[in-house]
């Protein structure tokens, strides 16, 4: 009998255990989900927009698209040869769907208190796909690019 009773109370407790998982794991993705919600609609043909642009590789085309107070802290020179690092990528393929990772919100050092919104973007070029991380400034209702790095294999050749 006190064996009968101690199983039920360890799958009582399992069951709870299990009960409580499953609602913090859906509350969380629900969560992620509202946070991005508000800015995918408008993030996503803005990236579709501006990753093209960033792989024509050309430094003042791709300046112009960032935020003013965060382009005008890269000189020209380096800017120039993170472009020509990243040209060696080739001509952009084509573009998967944006991934969202975060939203930062706060106190930026260079720009005061703004959100940027994290994404990452798959993308296949000439030389073989690469991963694009792109964070982007939401500011006035309007979007600007705040950094964006390229992770690739061909890049290491």
């Amino acid at each position: 009998m006190e064996s009968k009773k101690s199983l039920k109370k360890f799958y009582f407790m399992l069951a709870t255990w299990l009960v409580v998982v499953i609602a913090v794991i859906g509350g969380s993705l629900l969560y992620d989900q509202y946070k991005t919600s508000e800015y995918d609609d408008r993030a996503e043909p803005y990236i579709n927009r501006v990753i093209p642009e960033i792989s024509k590789w050309d430094p003042a085309t791709t300046k112009t698209l960032m935020a003013e107070e965060v382009a005008a802290t890269i000189s020209d020179e380096k800017f120039a040869q993170a472009m020509n690092l990243f040209s060696r990528l080739g001509s952009l393929q084509s573009i998967n769907e944006p991934k969202f990772i975060e939203v930062h919100t706060g106190e930026q050092g260079d720009i005061g208190t703004q959100t940027i919104i994290e994404y990452d973007i798959d993308a296949e070029y000439t030389t073989g796909n690469a991963t694009i991380n792109l964070k982007l400034l939401f500011r006035d209702g309007l979007f600007e690019i705040y950094n964006f790095n390229f992770s690739s294999e061909a890049l290491l050749e």
